[in-house]
């Protein structure tokens, strides 16, 4: 066993038992000659040291003792700040992996709604699409784009720099998207999403405000994430919707098929929280508590409407009145707000109006529809 350490000051906190001088062999060579000193001090005769030598000599200890004290307090110091340095490499990195994708979502000026879906190129070039149901594709490079099947159009992107594009689908419209690696994404309407018009070497993302199906190529090599504000899923290749508006209370994927992994703020300082999700789950993240909850559930209930039909089971007329009214871009007002608890099951035909199809929910909870003038208004009969 390797010998400790001693300084000279270790003497004056020993307690040597029978009064024989503590050895003083294990000392620094620095230190060795003070601790013989404190020994002739404590043993021998007083009267051998002068009151200037005594003096001298209390100030040495005194001085060895105050360096003992700071070299321990560097040492917490030095501690403290190997700590901080780690966190704050941590944090700069973690702001570099925050791609400029996120930062340039973020810095993004809130746009004014149409009536019609935009397409925002990088050089804010815009282009309006009229139809309800409109499909955009990427091809190639990301430098020619397809729309509608019949439209083409032209954009310059320079591999060295991003090229950042988005789409806004305004309420009462829904977009495919096919994009330039192959992947398929329908976006809901009252969505956004942005992504590069030609994707990195070595990923592949896009942010979502509002809520999407992916149907993503496979590329073991080039991970696919979708960052929305509360929730980042990273996925190889698969088939999920995520639901992020942002006037809804919390942030929801649902996995058809594949396998994907949810990165969340918890209450962990240092790290964000990951979990993987099996198909037919649901993952449910609620920001003001930062929990995340997964449960078993018909994923075609949430995904049907890629489809052009709703389906619920059991589900409030709140939510269902929620999504119709964004659906179709109209306005619903309850007359009776015991309403909102009524729970519905089946399958709506969104080909039908509005109207049509809230008749549909009418005869089952027993309400009458009617439409008046800008807004469509339920009453219980």
């Amino acid at each position: 066993m390797k010998k400790q350490e001693r300084r000279a000051e270790d003497i004056l906190v020993d307690d040597f038992g029978n009064g024989a001088p503590n050895p003083i062999s294990h000392l620094t060579d620095g230190e060795h000659q003070l601790a013989s000193d404190i020994q002739q001090v404590i043993y021998n005769e007083k009267q051998i040291f002068t009151p200037t030598e005594k003096k001298q000599l209390g100030e040495r200890i005194e001085n060895s003792i105050t360096r003992y004290k700071r070299k321990k307090l560097l040492l917490r110091i030095s501690s403290a700040a190997v700590l901080l340095l780690t966190l704050g490499i941590s944090a700069v990195l973690t702001t570099n992996r925050e791609s400029a994708l996120k930062s340039f979502a973020q810095s993004s000026n809130t746009v004014i709604p149409t009536d019609n879906t935009r397409l925002i190129l990088s050089g804010n070039e815009e282009i309006q699409i009229g139809a309800n149901e409109s499909k955009i594709e990427y091809v190639g490079s990301g430098k020619q784009i397809h729309i509608n099947a019949t439209d083409n159009e032209q954009q310059v992107v320079n591999s060295n720099e991003s090229a950042f594009n988005t789409v806004i689908v305004p309420n009462g419209k829904r977009t495919q998207l096919t994009l330039s690696d192959n992947s398929t994404i329908w976006l809901n309407s009252g969505s956004k999403l942005i992504y590069p018009a030609k994707f990195a070497s070595n990923i592949r993302e896009v942010y979502l405000e509002g809520e999407a199906i992916f149907e993503v190529s496979h590329n073991n090599e080039k991970p696919f994430h979708v960052i929305t504000k509360n929730v980042e899923v990273k996925v190889l290749g698969t088939v999920f919707d995520v639901c992020a508006y942002n006037d809804d209370a919390t942030t929801s994927t649902i996995l058809e098929k594949g396998s994907v992994e949810l990165k969340y703020n918890n209450n962990s300082l240092l790290n964000k929280q990951k979990v993987v999700m099996t198909p037919g789950t649901i993952a449910v993240y609620d920001p003001k508590v930062r929990q995340l909850e997964q449960s078993k559930v018909n994923t075609h209930v949430y995904t049907s409407w890629r489809e052009g039909y709703f389906v619920f089971e059991k589900q409030s007329l709140s939510e269902i009145l929620k999504k119709i009214s964004r659906y179709y871009d109209v306005s619903i007002e309850l007359q009776d707000n015991t309403l909102e608890n009524e729970t519905f099951t089946g399958n709506l035909d969104l080909r039908n109006s509005a109207v049509q199809v809230l008749e549909v929910i009418g005869e089952i909870i027993n309400a009458r529809i009617e439409k008046k003038e800008d807004k469509i208004v339920i009453t219980r009969i």
